[in-house]
């Protein structure tokens, strides 16, 4: 739904659509306005079909904190490299049409990342994809050439696919849910 709202409705709008249709927390996706990394907590009590270990919950906060930075420093300073660290598959195509469709507007979209609640929902048995809920709190901030256009405090859910990936767990989905 996310998918179609953006390429048949946001895409073809002009500069002025695009900030009336940031004002619609659900549907702008995410930059963290600064590099400090969100605080993330991991709840593992509901993960199936097996437990989580302890290396791996760690792992788990680690990479998707440093998924969050590098969706900064991507956004912000419209570089699609920065996402390569972090993402792969769909939230790595998305995230980087994102930041090109920053550049053909000039806006820019900033979140004041102050927490997330992650939920393990499944951990595959072979132990190589986890599927997580993701509950975090942030401030939006549309800028136009550094100006903030508009600010909102709000609340965003997301279901979250992480698979291992050369050396870490990478971001595969970053789907926003009502």
């Amino acid at each position: 739904m996310l998918d179609q709202f953006m390429n048949r409705i946001i895409l073809p709008c002009t500069r002025t659509l695009w900030i009336l249709a940031a004002s619609f927390a659900p549907f702008v996706l995410p930059v963290l306005a600064d590099n400090t990394p969100p605080g993330v907590q991991l709840s593992t009590s509901h993960a199936t079909p097996r437990e989580v270990e302890d290396t791996t919950q760690k792992a788990i906060v680690r990479d998707y904190s440093a998924a969050w930075s590098a969706l900064t420093e991507a956004l912000v300073n419209n570089d699609t490299g920065a996402l390569d660290s972090a993402f792969t598959g769909i939230a790595h195509d998305q995230f980087a049409a994102r930041v090109r469709d920053q550049l053909k507007t000039g806006l820019s979209t900033q979140i004041i990342d102050r927490a997330h609640n992650l939920d393990a929902v499944f951990y595959s048995p072979e132990g190589s994809a986890m599927e997580l809920r993701d509950t975090a709190q942030v401030e939006i901030q549309v800028m136009d050439g550094g100006k903030v256009i508009h600010s909102e405090q709000t609340t965003l859910h997301y279901v979250v696919l992480m698979t291992v990936a050369e050396d870490r767990w990478k971001v595969r989905v970053l789907q926003s849910v009502p």
